[in-house]
């Protein structure tokens, strides 16, 4: 310990002669200037909570930056999803529940389906921002990059399947977006389907979202991976209703 940690270690305020205006107490000297106590608490107690605050500001951005909502879904939410028709309201309240449950640990999995434009991507990333601002953790992406990404592995030296089939596995809640339509090839599928397998293995909720309908989406997936998909329970939503991204005359 050098002579300055000594000689702060020793370090005892002084009396002073001025009082504080705002609390009315005599204030001491520190190092040579008037200081009110309760001033100086006061002042830490907020520097604590803004440093916290800041805290829980950078942990939500990186839960944000880590979900990887796509740039087009990145303000999208329930408020702002058009439910004009009562299957649409069923469907917003059904995200909502799921949102709610997953966050506290009871959510099972979910499937949603129907024609593109209907608002599945929408009603997906509004559940990853509920769940992030409830302070969840969630995953997004598309059943055919997920299986590119584990594709791909065999040819990085530091990495390997089962590193990426265990990474997809770990998030809290992976939502694969786009099942069917660009991972039908059969080694693309069974890489989609290792993940699947391996997330209901880690007892971790699943959301498969496709353009397949409900009973196309279970021959698709098999007997066997179908039956797991359910067994901690199921959230169907279909939605099927007019493509929104076209005008109706």
């Amino acid at each position: 310990m050098n002579a300055f940690s000594n000689n702060l270690t020793g370090f005892k305020p002084e009396p002073s002669e001025m009082f504080c205006q705002i609390h009315n107490e005599r204030m001491v000297k520190v190092l040579g200037r008037d200081t009110c106590k309760t001033c100086a608490r006061e002042f830490l107690r907020k520097s604590e909570a803004e440093h916290a605050q800041e805290l829980l500001e950078s942990t939500r951005k990186k839960r944000v930056n880590a979900a990887m909502i796509p740039a087009r879904h990145a303000s999208c939410g329930f408020k702002n999803y058009v439910a004009s028709t009562q299957a649409q309201q069923y469907a917003v309240g059904q995200c909502k529940k799921f949102s709610g449950d997953f966050v506290k640990g009871q959510a099972g999995n979910m499937i949603m389906t129907g024609r593109t434009g209907t608002g599945k991507t929408h009603l997906a990333c509004a559940m990853i921002r509920n769940i992030l601002h409830l302070g969840g953790f969630a995953r997004y992406i598309t059943s055919e990059d997920m299986a590119n990404s584990i594709a791909n592995a065999w040819t990085q030296p530091d990495s390997s399947e089962a590193t990426e089939i265990y990474r997809f596995a770990e998030y809290d809640l992976l939502i694969v977006d786009e099942y069917g339509l660009h991972d039908q090839h059969e080694n693309r599928l069974k890489l989609v389907h290792k993940v699947l397998y391996s997330r209901y293995d880690a007892k971790k909720p699943t959301i498969v979202i496709s353009n397949f309908t409900t009973d196309e989406l279970s021959k698709n997936l098999g007997d066997r991976l179908w039956s797991r998909f359910q067994h901690d329970g199921l959230t169907v939503v279909e939605c099927n209703w007019q493509d929104s991204r076209i005008e109706q005359y």
